[in-house]
């Protein structure tokens, strides 16, 4: 069983609260930066989900199940 951070329930959550600091920022460059930590959790949350299903992420960022050859 995966632990609590490596559900994807974990990751939405992170990246929901990057969004909303986000929000709070005014300096644009440290509002994109943000955004994009808020994305970056949000393909960590996929992966984590993929996961849970039984797929593999390989590297480059396709996908196979775990009886792929």
């Amino acid at each position: 069983m995966p632990s609590a951070f490596g559900t994807s329930e974990h990751w939405l959550h992170r990246a929901a609260e990057a969004r909303k600091m986000a929000a709070g920022i005014e300096d644009g460059e440290a509002k994109r930066a943000m955004l994009a930590i808020a994305e970056n959790y949000e393909r960590i949350a996929k992966r984590a989900e993929a996961r849970a299903a039984g797929i593999q992420i390989q590297p480059g960022g396709g996908l196979s199940h775990d009886n792929d050859p």
